[in-house]
């Protein structure tokens, strides 16, 4: 079905697979092709280099003072949407590179009205309806900036499932101004974690509107997944709000079973997919734990520490006087912790200082009594067994003077591998809280 499907793309970067390549400008008609691919990131191309931003950032076209620009561009986008009506009316797929709008125009109209063109202005005016619902596409929904890795909630049914499975990040989301809920209106094959739509289906008339998210294939292997799955999309039956309800009534031998093993194998999807993300969640979990080797500056250091501290049973909280400390307690005791990172070693007195304060805060203004502990980690771009010192003579002697526990992300990592391990954590919290000066993992 490929090989005979006539597909033309506009700015998207495809590679092979027979794709005829066009500019939005000089393309023949949209509606004489079976498929048609658009990457609007190069559309605003059209207008940019010719049209300065004004004062404000914005930039602007007067019809009569354009050189004719703004008539150009109405005309252009006018006939392309017909031919994409057209092409949908005739069961044609129009597949949309989910991007940034880009830079827009604003074109001031005779009457003073202003209308904005952007990236997407080449969508056809559609009138989306679900029982008592209406969205008016492409007015109803907007596509927002938005970069991210957490690809989630993949349609595996979907003849483009393979070409989604390859999507590992996005750029921008799809969504309703007005809060609609877009599933209701098309098909949605991809979200993010929070549930903005990633790549959505629109069926009208006997055609259908895909926006997908870029992946990071190479072109060529892009174009062979995407085309493989728009020709099994093509073949695709109705959609079930389009089967009418006495249809159900004719199945054919065998077709009770296919549906139930493909609810079956629905829920096995949804089990996989549930431990996945549980797996997940456990491995970033040892991820920031390692952070106490190899910290991602003083943030992840105070993280790796935090879960540490959680994980040997220590209640976790942050302080109230400096939230780059932390208070942790447990039935042993109760100490005020704070961390120290210099990435090229060793740590030196100014890291104590301000733990210093915190616990003088809390033992004389407040009458508090919390055991202080500062967790180091130097010299961290070289493994452990090779690094240097980790706090200065004078750091060392400062902490012991004032009965401050000195841990090193080492000896600290140590103690929660040997806690995962089984050991009992108990005997760990009361050494880390009378530690006074360098603490040793004694496991």
């Amino acid at each position: 079905m490929a090989s005979t499907m006539r597909v033309l793309s506009v700015g998207w970067e495809a590679g092979g697979g027979g794709v005829e390549v066009a500019s939005l400008h000089d393309a023949d008609s949209l509606a004489s092709y079976d498929v048609v691919l658009i990457d609007p990131r190069s559309i605003p191309d059209l207008w940019v280099p010719f049209v300065p931003p004004g004062r404000d950032g914005i930039r602007r076209l007067i019809p009569g003072h354009d050189q004719g620009l703004s008539r150009a561009l109405d005309n252009l986008f006018a006939i392309r949407r017909r031919e994409i009506e057209g092409l949908l009316g005739a069961g044609g797929i129009l597949v949309v590179k989910v991007r940034a709008p880009g830079e827009p125009v604003e074109i001031s109209s005779p009457g003073g009205a202003i209308r904005t063109i952007d990236a997407y202005t080449f969508l056809p005016s559609l009138s989306l309806t679900r029982e008592r619902q209406f969205l008016a596409f492409p007015r109803g929904i907007k596509f927002i900036p938005r970069k991210g890795r957490d690809v989630h909630g993949l349609d595996y049914l979907h003849p483009l499932a393979p070409y989604l499975s390859a999507v590992k990040r996005y750029e921008a989301v799809i969504v309703s101004p007005y809060g609609l809920n877009l599933a209701d209106f098309g098909r949605v094959l991809l979200r993010n974690r929070i549930g903005d739509v990633l790549a959505w289906e629109v069926r009208h008339r006997e055609g259908r509107i895909v926006f997908l998210p870029p992946t990071e294939l190479t072109p060529a292997k892009e174009t062979e997944l995407l085309l493989k799955g728009l020709a099994s999309l093509m073949e695709a039956p109705l959609s079930e709000g389009e089967i009418p309800g006495w249809l159900k009534g004719y199945a054919l031998p065998g077709e009770k079973e296919l549906i139930e093993e493909l609810s079956e194998l629905e829920a096995e999807e949804r089990r996989i997919a549930e431990r996945k993300s549980e797996l997940e969640g456990k491995l970033r979990e040892a991820f920031i734990l390692k952070g106490l080797l190899f910290p991602a500056g003083t943030v992840g250091l105070r993280r790796a520490a935090a879960r540490a501290f959680g994980t040997l049973g220590f209640s976790v909280e942050d302080d109230e006087f400096d939230p780059r400390n932390l208070r942790i307690s447990s039935r042993e005791g109760r100490a005020v912790a704070r961390v120290a990172w210099a990435p090229e070693g060793p740590v030196t007195t100014g890291a104590y200082r301000p733990l210093l304060l915190a616990l003088d805060h809390l033992r004389i203004e407040l009458g508090e009594d919390f055991h202080g502990i500062l967790v180091v980690a130097a010299d961290t771009l070289r493994e452990p067994g090779h690094r240097g010192p980790r706090f200065t003579d004078p750091l060392r002697r400062a902490c012991e003077e004032h009965g401050i526990g000195l841990v090193t992300g080492e000896e600290l990592f140590g103690a929660v591998r040997a806690v995962l391990s089984g050991v009992d954590p108990a005997p760990v919290r009361r050494s880390l809280l009378a530690a006074i000066g360098p603490w040793r993992w004694k496991g």
